[in-house]
């Protein structure tokens, strides 16, 4: 016979997958097999928020918070290139960073 306690562990388990689900399948860095090329969903950082922008690969949670805050200080990003100004943004970051989001 199967123990009461653990058939409720993993049907929680079940649940809270299912309520994440739709965060890790948010608007950031979405990934889809087209004819066997990947096509990649930019990630706005003008609009996206800290945890999209902690999708993009190089961008952890200490950078993206920094982004969304200079963005709130001094209004929307003009270009790309515009992301050096924050702070830990160099040409080497933004070089890797940059096929992966839009303005």
């Amino acid at each position: 016979m199967r123990n009461p306690q653990n058939l409720r562990f993993i049907s929680l388990l079940a649940i809270l997958g299912f309520m994440l689900l739709p965060i890790s399948m948010g608007h950031a860095a979405k990934a889809s097999e087209l004819n066997g090329a990947v096509k990649t969903e930019l990630v706005n950082v003008n609009r996206a928020s800290q945890v999209e922008l902690e999708s993009i690969r190089g961008i952890g949670p200490a950078l993206a918070e920094r982004i969304v805050k200079y963005r709130e200080s001094n209004g929307s990003f003009k270009s790309v290139e515009d992301l050096s100004k924050v702070s830990g943004i160099g040409e080497s970051k933004l070089a890797k960073i940059k096929s992966q989001i839009t303005v």
